[in-house]
């Protein structure tokens, strides 16, 4: 009847006709090598502020040393959280070397951490060492950030919190710079999620990977970024590569943004 033939029609163009497409597709890009990689991307945000996350649309650039490609991250970073998303590309990117997020509203967000991590190969670690912030409505944000990759080195860092009281702090947000023979290079934050750290009298450490290879290990400056309390340590032992170097912090120099801690906002040590 009239309805037979049309269910019949509509199969044909809705269904069975893009089926069709979609495997004639697949066959054209089996004949013609084209190869398909999976690129994971994870972006980890700041915690400190109950407000560090964002639900606008972030779009991502990957710059590569053959090709670059673009596209939709999501719009749901909740604060001090880890996202994932995966993207099929039949683009050969190369060696990636920078990226840049790029947001769509004015719902301020301050990621920490974005790691990119093809099938085949190790992951790219990218650090937001310069503090940004992304909104399109915001004088202390952009709409666009730019990160790119340091290196392949893994740096190691184990802080001692004093024993004093008060020494401790679970409010303080901070990064350092570790300077060699060969160089510098910028660590992420101290922070170790669902990980309660720098303890009275106790000893907490980080990894950061994707440092730049610096040779020996010479200096270390610490930033205090964001925070309401005051940090104190006796000793920081850092390792980079095959180097390691232990640092003391004998002026018993307190780390802290508020001013009125009589402490500072930066200490360098070598």
């Amino acid at each position: 009847g009239i309805n037979a033939e049309y269910g019949k029609q509509w199969y044909q163009r809705r269904v069975r006709g893009p089926f069709l497409n979609m495997n004639s597709a697949l066959c054209l890009c089996l004949l013609l090598g084209v190869a398909f990689t999976d690129v994971t991307v994870r972006t980890t945000t700041e915690g400190w502020y109950k407000y560090s996350g964002t639900s606008d649309t972030i779009t991502i650039t990957i710059y590569g040393s053959s090709n670059d490609i673009s596209f939709t991250l999501g719009n749901s970073f909740p604060s001090d959280q880890t996202v994932e998303m995966t993207y099929e590309t039949d683009v050969h990117i190369g060696k990636v070397h920078c990226i840049d997020l790029e947001t769509d509203g004015d719902d301020w967000w301050w990621p920490r951490t974005v790691v990119i991590d093809f099938e085949e190969g190790s992951p790219t670690y990218f650090y937001n060492t310069a503090n940004q912030t992304l909104s399109t409505n915001d004088r202390d944000a952009a709409p666009m950030m730019w990160m790119c990759k340091q290196g392949s080195q893994k740096c190691s860092l184990s802080a001692e919190t004093a024993s004093q009281k008060h020494s401790g702090t679970s409010n303080l947000v901070m990064m350092s710079t570790i300077y060699g023979t060969k160089g510098a290079t910028m660590t992420g934050i101290f922070d170790n999620q669902e990980i309660d750290d720098f303890n009275l009298g106790e000893v907490s450490s980080f990894e950061f990977f994707g440092m730049k290879s610096i040779g020996y290990v010479r200096c270390i400056a610490i930033r205090a970024l964001a925070g309401t309390d005051a940090w104190l340590f006796t000793t920081m032992n850092v390792t980079c590569g095959v180097s390691t170097k232990t640092f003391s912090n004998t002026e018993s120099t307190w780390l802290s943004v508020d001013p009125n801690d009589d402490a500072e906002t930066y200490l360098k040590l070598c």
